[in-house]
């Protein structure tokens, strides 16, 4: 599955495997067991994670971005990933750039979807969605290990920690989807300059993985 942020995250994995006789196998990954009980009428699997997610704060959301945009959702597919699961990948329209040398539009990867074969299901509190015709501010990163299929994307940083909605309502305010970081629009810019200047005068180390290093999930 794609999670890039291998030193931000510990991998809680509960796979719920469901027939129409009702049969359950969870296979767990890395951290402490979750169960589950459900009933589903559908032949096709459901798989859910649960993700402990380390909270970030602003610095690093700025450290650990390669490109922070501004856009408009354009359009979104699901795929499938390396290791056959659901991944939904998103087109974005950018509108401003506040770091990094995008294109004009550009696909976001986020694990979870529903192909021909399979439901995957992202739970609380690492899932967040993205939905066509929504303005949104994005932290993003492109690096994803050497993976074969993840070279063309980027991903969010912090997962929902890195996803701003930006609607009538916000009044030049914006939240992200965990409501723990707030950016006022009009000095975006600024405050961003202003995060990285911080940074390298700590020398704050970036967490993401380096160039070409493999994940080890």
């Amino acid at each position: 599955m794609i999670i890039i942020y291998t030193k931000l995250l510990i991998v809680v994995i509960s796979i719920i495997v469901l027939s129409a006789c009702g049969s359950t196998r969870n296979d767990i990954g890395l951290g402490n067991e979750i169960s589950e009980t459900t009933t589903n009428p559908s032949p096709k699997p459901v798989v859910r994670s649960n993700f402990q997610l380390a909270k970030m704060k602003k610095n690093q959301l700025v450290n650990e971005s390669d490109t922070i945009i501004s856009g408009t959702v354009l359009s979104q597919k699901v795929e499938t990933d390396f290791a056959g699961f659901p991944v939904t990948d998103t087109l974005i329209q950018v509108k401003n750039v506040y770091k990094g040398e995008p294109g004009n539009t550009l696909e976001v990867r986020a694990a979870g979807g529903e192909s021909d074969d399979m439901i995957y299901i992202i739970d609380p509190p690492t899932n967040f969605t993205l939905t066509v015709g929504e303005e949104v501010v994005l932290f993003l990163s492109q690096n994803g290990g050497s993976r074969p299929d993840e070279e063309s994307f980027y991903y969010v940083v912090g997962q929902p920690q890195g996803k701003f909605s930006v609607d009538a309502q916000s009044k030049g305010v914006i939240t992200n989807s965990l409501n723990t970081h707030k950016f006022n629009l009009d000095n975006l810019r600024k405050e961003i300059e202003e995060l990285e200047k911080y940074n390298k005068k700590h020398k704050v180390p970036r967490l993401i993985l380096p160039e070409g290093q493999e994940s080890d999930i």
